[in-house]
């Protein structure tokens, strides 16, 4: 089996999605099938993939509907004699190939990682005219690419899945239910967290974006340190927010108590140090550096949001916070911060969450079933 997959993402640093890639390359390989991505741009990384799979570099991808896309994506099916497309992160994709008058000819996956932005609460309220029309026009869009190119929908969430439903973007049988899966730590290596008398340090990793709400979760620190707690709070990421959010770490006068840490590509060491994991976004696809944190052991604080609520479950393995809610935030850091057993429980509980999730190579190995059950329904 030839397989392309083509991303509308070449982060800098590599991350959880990375990860994902490399357990494909490597299940593929094992298989004996070839697999091939598709990037928008040349990373370091990169080369660690290569060692199972090829790369290429397709500057196409940016503006498939100017660019000659569908061109450039014939010629490399030709060429690499492809049996199934997978398409990630830009639905534009998919869509350009069903403005042809000729239809597509292979399998096509699109693999939804967030819910569609134009159905988010958060980044599109649906009470406003305009985004009245955008969802109408954006459902035209959906149904005729579902028809004439999309052969499978993998979803991540089954918020996307109820979305994707009931908006009439597809059909239930056409979507496949696929969580992110983790990287297994060494278990021999993870102990149950225990809280210390030292200063504690909550830590959030996530690229500084509007939709994280790093302010919400800066201005809870401040309230926790105004209401006399100390505490030290870790942020991993960049992004085009993280200057707003440094000055205002400065206007709230706790810049001494935030470090900005910017780009990791290895976030072990941060996850040993830290004592409490917060993610304070307004939405997620599925939240897999919830999971990577609870694989350490950390207590879990985050925002009652979409796929959120199907890994946390309240009080028994986190706690959760309306979004953009500080003083809720701070609330909730105050109960985990001040009652040892409450962190043991948490503590315990995210290592037994983590436990039942999938792996990584997990993942790679289902959907190399899945790329396998749509070629085989195709011959029958």
């Amino acid at each position: 089996m030839n397989i392309l997959n083509i991303l509308y993402f070449s982060p800098e640093v590599g991350g959880g999605i990375v990860k994902h890639l490399f357990a494909l390359g490597r299940v593929s390989k094992s298989k004996g099938y070839n697999l091939v991505f598709g990037f928008t741009k040349t990373r370091e990384w990169q080369v660690e993939l290569q060692a199972n799979s090829e790369v290429l570099i397709i500057p196409e991808i940016e503006n498939p509907f100017r660019s000659g896309f569908r061109k450039k994506l014939q010629k490399i099916c030709e060429s690499h004699s492809t049996d199934i497309v997978h398409f990630h992160f830009l639905f534009a994709m998919p869509f350009s190939l069903s403005l042809s008058f000729r239809k597509w000819g292979l399998p096509v996956i699109y693999h939804w990682h967030n819910p569609p932005n134009v159905l988010n609460e958060f980044t599109r309220p649906k009470n406003l005219l305009p985004v009245k029309l955008m969802r109408y026009y954006s459902g035209l869009i959906a149904r005729l690419t579902d028809k004439r190119v999309i052969t499978k929908h993998i979803s991540i969430s089954k918020e996307i899945s109820e979305l994707l439903i009931k908006n009439k973007w597809t059909s239930p049988e056409k979507i496949i239910f696929l969580q992110n899966g983790i990287l297994l730590n060494d278990s021999s290596q993870i102990i149950q967290k225990v809280k210390t008398n030292k200063l504690p340090i909550i830590g959030m990793v996530a690229n500084f974006r509007t939709q994280k709400d790093h302010k919400t979760l800066l201005t809870a620190l401040n309230i926790l340190i105004k209401s006399g707690y100390k505490a030290e709070l870790w942020l991993a990421g960049d992004g085009p927010t993280r200057a707003e959010m440094q000055k205002l770490a400065t206007d709230l006068q706790i810049e001494s108590n935030v470090r900005f840490l910017g780009m990791i590509s290895n976030l072990t060491e941060i996850y040993r140090r830290i004592d409490v994991f917060v993610l304070s976004t307004h939405y997620e696809g599925h939240p897999l550096a919830i999971l990577e944190a609870m694989s350490f052991g950390l207590p879990v604080i985050a925002t009652r949001v979409s796929s959120i609520q199907e890994v946390i479950e309240e009080g028994k393995n986190g706690l959760l916070v309306n979004p953009g809610d500080p003083n809720d935030l701070a609330l909730a850091l105050k109960k985990i911060l001040t009652n040892d057993l409450l962190f043991s429980q948490l503590s315990e509980a995210s290592l037994k969450t983590t436990r039942e999730q999938q792996s990584v190579d997990d993942w790679a190995r289902n959907l190399i079933s899945l790329y396998e059950n749509v070629l085989a329904g195709l011959t029958h």
